[in-house]
């Protein structure tokens, strides 16, 4: 049974039983985060409605608990979000803090972070969206559940580029086509034109300079007989390529570039944004 349906059980059979957190604790606890970013320079976090079902989820589980075994949570957090097809192939990370009943109010919402200034992930620079799940015990304790996005570093920015041309060629070869061949010269080209539309927040195929994506190849010295160009944002960071390829492949334009069996060679270039914002250009050619 549910944490939830445990829950009803008690309140009908007349006794204690833990419930969610009112919205003014909620409010309280945002707030806090909030103030904790700003003191650090950082921008707010986006609110993520998938985080945030996960987090209550499991808040719930550790409030619905006896008290000597409420930490840590019986169900890893990996397995939880490998559970969680919606939070697929994103880098999450977890902070739970249980507060004594003792403590109330504002003090109450502070002490739910328990400092979090000394290295929690609320004041992680790669961080990008959070969720929050609050439940009080039937005795009352406050357990927050605090889940955290992350982008991936721009360290590995390489080996997604490499992650995603070998999707796209899985794609292709789902629809017997060739495999396209990595071009190192037109990454180069790839990662440029990313790179602009993450410093200047645009997302399309024509530069600042009105250079469109041929007039870029040809301008780096590379020839073809055919060109093309696909550009993607994301707002949720290096961790997840899949709604990327999702987005392509449901438009007309974009799916006629990866299945054209013309194409022989193709790049991924891969920026992140100041937001945190990850735009991604793939380039096509046919040599």
């Amino acid at each position: 049974m549910s944490p939830a349906g445990i829950a009803l059980l008690l309140s009908l059979a007349g006794g204690d039983a833990p419930q969610p957190a009112d919205s003014e604790t909620l409010a309280r606890l945002h707030r806090v985060l909030a103030a904790v970013r700003e003191k650090a320079g950082l921008n707010d976090l986006e609110s993520s409605p998938e985080l945030r079902r996960l987090a209550e989820r499991r808040a719930a589980d550790i409030a619905a608990a006896p008290a000597q075994r409420r930490l840590p949570h019986p169900v890893p957090l990996d397995d939880a979000v490998d559970d969680s097809p919606e939070l697929a192939g994103r880098a999450i990370t977890e902070r739970v803090t249980v507060v004594p009943a003792a403590v109330s109010g504002l003090e109450r919402a502070r002490a739910a972070w328990d400092d979090p200034e000394d290295g929690a992930p609320a004041l992680d620079d790669a961080t990008i969206a959070f969720g929050l799940g609050a439940w009080l015990t039937a005795d009352r304790e406050l357990v927050l559940v605090a889940l955290f996005e992350a982008a991936v570093p721009i360290a590995d920015r390489e080996a997604l580029e490499r992650l995603i041309v070998d999707e796209i060629n899985g794609v292709r070869a789902d629809h017997g086509l060739v495999a396209l061949t990595p071009n190192e010269a037109l990454r180069e080209v790839a990662r440029a034109h990313s790179e602009t539309m993450a410093r200047e927040g645009l997302m399309g195929h024509r530069a600042p300079d009105g250079s469109m994506p041929a007039d870029r190849m040809r301008a780096a010295g590379i020839g073809f007989r055919l060109s093309g160009e696909n550009v993607a944002r994301s707002l949720r960071g290096l961790g997840s390529t899949r709604g990327v390829i999702e987005g392509w492949m449901a438009s007309p334009g974009h799916r006629r570039n990866i299945l054209t069996p013309d194409f022989r060679e193709t790049a991924i270039g891969i920026a992140v944004a100041a937001d945190g914002a990850v735009y991604v250009t793939q380039l096509f050619i046919e040599p």
